[in-house]
């Protein structure tokens, strides 16, 4: 990439948007960190401040996109609405996901010299899983089922219908021990999908290896990647929620889970893997930092196995 040009990352201050600053930081690309000027925003930045050269404090659906392209190569669109707000709050997801990112495209198609657009969008935009007789691929029909995952497909068929270039990246469920976090609305959700639900999961370091080997990179221009950590990340609901009360030394009963369809499916991603060279962690990576993290209260909690079940089950009703 040309050193004088730049990289914006919206949504910098998020939790991806934090590994994404730092892993395009130690390949050298000068950064421009875009996100909402809000009081945790503002503590992030302070900590991070060797990971960016510029911040730009902004509403994405107030702000003029085109004064902040010129001498930019890439940009890496993470700022959006997630559920459950997404279904909590739809005309503000729809401002910020959808109108906003169509007049970030707009711009961009105005600029003389186009920078990349590295759009993250999510495996559940391929609906709920069937059977699994076979993995997913990139080319498969999509099949929306809420506000967050229409977001995602309209964004992706505007881009195959811009004069830009992009990339879009459809992100399996990742998480590791820095970004595990849920409200007990998202847990309760979770805990009513059945245990044999498909989930393939991929480490956020991988998935911020994905973006930075998108860029200066011809064979991503244009075209739809999965992004999963292959064969041994493709577990079910129960072995991904186990995890965290594994480390603490409690077995989770496959009864506590529910019997409801969950939109995630284990994919092909010998393309993806092929082009972007990012699988770097297996989910037994993910395991052994949950442990590490947890270790510490595993002899206390161990003899309040049947307790913490029991609280569990009265909660997540």
């Amino acid at each position: 990439m040309n050193p004088s040009k730049s990289v914006i990352v919206t949504g910098a201050f998020g939790r991806l948007g934090q590994m994404v600053l730092a892993e395009l930081k130690q390949r050298g690309h000068r950064l421009l960190a875009m996100d909402l000027d809000n009081p945790a925003n503002r503590k992030v930045a302070g900590k991070l401040g060797d990971l960016y050269d510029e911040v730009i404090w902004a509403d994405l659906r107030k702000l003029e996109f085109q004064p902040l392209l010129k001498d930019v190569a890439a940009v890496v669109h993470l700022g959006a609405i997630l559920p459950p707000l997404t279904e909590t709050a739809p005309a503000l997801a729809r401002a910020v996901n959808v109108e906003a990112t169509f007049r970030l495209i707009d711009a961009i198609e105005q600029c003389a010299e186009k920078p990349l657009l590295i759009y993250p969008s999510s495996v559940t935009v391929f609906g709920f899983p069937e059977p699994m007789t076979r993995l997913m691929r990139a080319d498969d029909p999509v099949s929306p089922t809420d506000n967050y995952t229409r977001h995602k497909v309209e964004i992706e068929q505007r881009l195959a219908a811009s004069g830009i270039p992009w990339c879009v990246l459809r992100v399996g469920v990742s998480v590791d021990s820095r970004t595990l976090g849920a409200d007990l609305a998202t847990m309760r959700q979770l805990f009513n999908v059945r245990h044999d639900n498909p989930l393939e999961y991929v480490h956020p370091c991988d998935v911020a290896t994905a973006v930075a080997n998108s860029i200066d990179n011809p064979r991503a221009v244009g075209r739809i990647f999965l992004l999963g950590g292959g064969h041994d990340c493709r577990v079910t609901q129960h072995e991904f929620l186990s995890v965290a009360i594994n480390a603490l030394g409690i077995e989770l009963p496959r009864d506590m889970l529910g019997s409801e369809r969950f939109y995630t499916s284990w994919m092909d991603t010998t393309e993806s893997q092929d082009v972007l060279r990012f699988q770097n962690h297996r989910f037994t990576d993910y395991q052994a930092d949950m442990r590490s993290r947890l270790g510490g209260l595993r002899w206390l909690m161990m003899p309040l196995g049947p307790l913490v079940l029991w609280a569990m089950r009265k909660i997540l009703k």
